[in-house]
């Protein structure tokens, strides 16, 4: 995939979580072949394994057990998920997005066999970006400074009160696709890594001095998410309705190039 990382207003994003889903009619034949479908997507890639506990009349669901791809499909529809790793050095990056590519391609292309999809009433790629910041009221500060995201201060004063928090959703109707755009301060879920389980907490929930402490041992032991304290997520969900046909690779490949081609634009007049 050619297109660079985006880059605005001086914040670089990374990869967060990246999903692929095809929604269709007349997919009850999954009731009667999701054997056959299973073990055939088993037997053409060892690495997908079935969770054979979880298999029910609405989802079969799977991992690829080198890349972390989750991978379910149903009656109504599939999707495939890729989210960034726990315990992990970097976030996700273009090697993992072209593996998804990939992988989605493949296996898709079973599913539609085995399945005898013809007619389809969504595809979307949709896609979670991170800018990083230091603070909560570094992330309200710079999605005020984004183009056309902006409030006045008249708008909090009519309350009597100060700005505290500010997210914003768009839907752009394109001429082959729409794009639902949401963009938010977060504040990052610690995944704490003990053993055999997760603990998830949220830091705001731990005292002060316990958590700075906390933190410190998790990150010099390496147990602890890449993901920044706090951030701005911009999520973006580009899809099509009634889709005449589905090609994976060529819808997920141009999507991304068009989202992140468009948002520096959108958002900073295309500046880096």
């Amino acid at each position: 995939m050619a297109s660079k990382n985006v880059h605005i207003l001086g914040r670089e994003a990374y990869y967060h979580k990246l999903v692929y889903e095809v929604r269709y009619d007349q997919g009850f034949v999954y009731l009667d072949r999701c054997g056959t479908t299973s073990n055939r997507i088993a037997k053409s890639f060892p690495e997908w394994i079935v969770s054979v506990q979880n298999i029910n009349p609405q989802q079969a669901p799977f991992t690829h057990a080198i890349k972390g791809i989750k991978f379910n499909f149903g009656p109504l529809k599939y999707d495939f998920s890729l989210d960034q790793r726990i315990n992990a050095n970097t976030p996700l990056g273009r090697e993992d997005i072209d593996d998804f590519v990939h992988e989605v391609e493949s296996v898709s292309t079973i599913v539609h066999e085995e399945l005898e999809l013809s007619h389809f009433t969504r595809e979307g790629v949709r896609v979670w970006y991170i800018f990083p910041t230091k603070s909560d009221d570094e992330s309200l500060e710079w999605i005020c400074k984004l183009r056309g995201l902006s409030v006045g201060e008249d708008v909090p004063s009519a309350f009597s009160g100060v700005l505290e928090s500010l997210s914003y959703t768009l839907v752009i109707k394109s001429d082959e696709r729409k794009f639902r755009v949401t963009v938010s301060a977060v504040e990052r879920t610690e995944q704490l890594d003990i053993g055999s389980e997760t603990l998830r907490t949220l830091p705001r929930n731990l005292p002060k001095k316990q958590r700075e402490h906390l933190l410190e041992q998790l990150k010099s032991k390496h147990r602890l998410l890449v993901n920044p304290h706090c951030g701005v997520m911009i999520d973006v969900d580009a899809y099509v309705e009634d889709p005449i046909e589905i090609s994976p690779e060529d819808f997920i490949t141009e999507s991304l190039k068009r989202i992140e081609q468009s948002l520096p634009v959108a958002f900073a007049g295309g500046k880096p």
